[in-house]
Formats: structure tokens, C-alpha cells, sequence
């Protein structure tokens, strides 16, 4: 009489087995995407300039002379005189007088002491003449990629390939923002469009990093679409309702005199809100695929009703804290500028009626009516996907 261990051996043996396959699949897709990523890089950037070729260096603060500065509250205006020592580069080892100038511009301006690493161009002098160091601001490269480092150790180490896969979409998602859709708005393609077509790419990339080429991945994939879409039409509409154009984006101002009035700010203000709340509809629908597939695969003889039931169930809880998650998102974005309305009494329906924040509302209500889109339409694209009618080859097997 043959053991009924067998059986379950063969089968814990067969799933690893799946599991090893699968595994290495998306390493391979983890390392394809990274060479994707390096040739994006190559691209050459189109619209530097004279200044933007001039080298870059470390240099150290050495000597500073706040003499000539005049202070305004919490602000200084006026020129600080710099000695610097040069750390990187051809003249690494040198030191220059450098000039940094401040113009009460508490967001934009910076003040140096006696040791700092700051970032500067160098740009080198004509004939016998010293180079010209222009201080950009203080150095934070390092900071910021040990940062980086430590959050890509974290979900590898805990996610394993899939959090490899996680990091790996990060990159990307950024790669492709700055080589490719940014360059795209700058050339005059339509800002709708390119954040429309810019999602969609990242959406198929991301899941199937993090899912592979599986039916979750697929499933999420068309959820996380359908969500996009509602919420581009939803952009699209609210902002006419609300005579939104979008004039009170950052950088705005000088972006239309730098590109010769030729950007359409309303189109781009409506590509800026699907593209922010694209991250969420990406997770609501992969957490939907995900659970109802574990549903299915625990009970394959699971009906319609109850996966699709299951499926809703999940949807809900996670509507209600993801709404909550992009209020406070903005909310958090913007608190110092609710804590200056309030703090000089405006009344709360005048600050409603603003235009500045009326925009930032939008934002999260454009990204709720995508997420309440995507949830059950992702649960009812589940449903089909895990419940397919079997071929006639497997009935005639069964």
C-alpha cells in the first residue's frame, strides 16, 4: 500500500520547483530592467547649455565672511565672501575665492560656514586667469545614496527577489520620468498624453517586476489601467468644473517664459495628478489580485459569487485607508500653508474657494474616484482571470 506521504512530497517538491523557476525569472527581469535603465542613460541630454557642460566639484569651505550680510527676521540679504578648497577634479587641492549670494529667499538660499562640503561648477578661467567657482549649494549626494543604500538593503533583505524588484522599479520609475517623459514635454508632445502613455509603461514594468509574467501580474496590470483611466477623465472634467488651469503649479511662471509660452499648463497640471496618484491605484490593484488569488489557490472550487465577494471585502478595507492615505498625503505637503490661513484667520470657506487650494483638493479627490474605479474592477477582472472555464482537453483529463 504506497505511503500518502508520497503524494504530498511530490507536490511540496514540484511547488518549490515553481517557485526556483519563477525566482529566476525575475531576477532576469530585475537585471534586464537595470540595462534598460543604464541605456536610458546614455541618451544625450538635448537642452544643455554652455553652463551646463562646465564641471562639477566637492570643494570644502575653509573661510567665510558674513560681514557683508544684512539680516531680515529669519532671512539674510546680500553676498558672502567664500574661501574654498577645491576636493575633486582637475584642480582638486587648490582653493579660489567664491562669492554666494542670498536674496531673502528663505526656499532658495543657503548659508555656508567654516567646513562645509558644498557642490560647485567650476568654470575654467581664459589664459592665465584662476577658474570661476560658483557655489550651487550644500553637498548631500553622499547622504542621499547611503539613504538609498540602506532602503535598498531593507526590501531586498526582507522581500527578497520581489523587494529586489521593488528597488529595481523605483529606479526605473524615476529613469523614465527624467529621461523620457520630461524630455517628451519639453519637445511640445501634449502633457496628458505623455503622463497617460508614461503611467501605463511604468505600470506594466512595476507589476511585473514585482509579480512577474503570472496572471496577478496581468490581472493588476488591468485593474491599475482601468483605474488610470477613470482618473484621467475625472482630472479631466473636475478641472473645467472648477475653472482650474493649473496656474498655480511650481515653477510654472518662469517654466512659460523659458519655453516661449508654449506649454499648456491645464494639460499638464491634469497629466501631474494621474501620474502622482498612479502609485496608488498600482498597489490597491496588486493587493486585490494578490489576496483573491490566494483565495483561489487555498480553495479552487471556490463559486464566482464568493471569490468575487472576497475580493470586494479586500477592496474596501484597503479604499478606506489608501482616500485616507492621499488626504493626509497632500495635507502633510501643504501644512504650513493651511497653518498660514489659519493662522491669520481666514475663514475656512474663503480658504476652500482658493484657487491654490482648491487644486491640491482635487488631487485627492481625482485619486479617490480612480481607487474606488480600480477596486471592484479589479476584483471583477480577478474573477475571470482565476475562474476560467477549463479547456476540453483537461475536462476530457478529468
Amino acid at each position: 500500500m504506497p505511503s500518502p506521504a508520497l503524494p504530498i512530497w511530490g507536490k511540496m517538491k514540484m511547488e518549490k520547483t515553481k517557485r526556483q523557476r519563477k525566482n529566476k525569472q525575475n531576477w532576469l527581469m530585475c537585471l534586464v530592467m537595470l540595462i534598460f535603465c543604464g541605456l536610458l542613460c546614455l541618451l544625450p541630454d538635448e537642452h544643455l547649455n554652455i553652463t551646463s557642460r562646465f564641471p562639477r566639484e566637492k570643494v570644502r569651505i575653509e573661510q567665510v565672511d558674513n560681514s557683508m550680510l544684512d539680516a531680515i527676521g529669519i532671512v539674510y540679504n546680500g553676498v558672502q565672501p567664500c574661501r574654498v578648497k577645491i576636493l575633486t577634479g582637475d584642480y582638486a587641492g587648490e582653493e579660489y575665492q567664491s562669492y554666494n549670494y542670498l536674496n531673502s529667499a528663505l526656499d532658495k538660499d543657503k548659508l555656508f560656514e567654516a567646513g562645509d562640503i558644498a557642490w560647485a561648477m567650476i568654470q575654467p578661467g581664459s589664459g592665465q586667469s584662476a577658474p570661476v567657482v560658483t557655489l550651487i549649494d550644500h553637498y548631500r549626494i553622499t547622504a542621499e545614496a547611503g539613504i538609498v543604500a540602506i532602503l535598498a538593503l531593507l526590501l531586498i533583505g526582507f522581500g527578497g527577489v520581489i523587494g529586489c524588484g521593488a528597488m529595481v522599479s523605483l529606479v526605473a520609475s524615476a529613469v523614465i520620468v527624467w529621461k523620457l517623459l520630461i524630455p517628451l514635454l519639453l519637445d511640445g508632445v501634449n502633457p496628458m498624453m505623455a503622463s497617460f502613455v508614461t503611467v501605463i509603461v511604468l505600470t506594466v514594468l512595476i507589476d511585473v517586476l514585482v509579480a512577474g509574467f503570472s496572471r496577478r501580474c496581468l490581472t493588476a496590470i488591468l485593474g491599475s489601467v482601468a483605474g488610470t483611466v477613470v482618473t484621467c477623465l475625472s482630472a479631466w472634467g473636475l478641472t473645467i468644473l472648477l475653472k482650474l488651469d493649473g496656474g498655480d503649479l511650481p515653477y510654472v511662471v518662469p517654466l512659460l517664459s523659458q519655453s516661449a509660452m508654449q506649454v499648456d499648463t491645464r494639460s499638464l497640471y491634469i497629466g501631474m495628478m494621474f501620474l502622482a496618484n498612479s502609485g496608488a491605484l498600482m498597489d490597491l490593484s496588486m493587493d486585490i489580485s494578490v489576496s483573491m488569488e490566494e483565495v483561489h489557490r487555498h480553495k479552487p472550487d471556490i463559486s464566482r459569487r464568493a471569490l468575487m465577494k472576497s475580493g470586494l471585502l479586500v477592496g474596501r478595507s484597503v479604499l478606506g485607508t489608501m482616500t485616507t492615505t492621499l488626504m493626509l498625503a497632500y495635507s502633510g505637503n501643504y501644512l504650513s500653508m493651511l497653518m498660514y490661513f489659519a493662522g491669520q484667520g481666514t475663514p475656512l470657506m474663503d480658504i476652500i474657494n482658493l484657487k491654490y487650494v482648491a487644486s491640491q483638493l482635487l488631487n485627492t479627490l481625482v485619486g479617490s474616484f480612480g481607487l474606488a474605479a480600480a477596486a471592484p474592477l479589479t476584483a471583477l477582472i480577478a474573477t475571470g482571470m482565476y475562474l476560467q472555464k477549463p479547456k476540453p482537453a483537461e475536462l476530457r483529463a478529468g
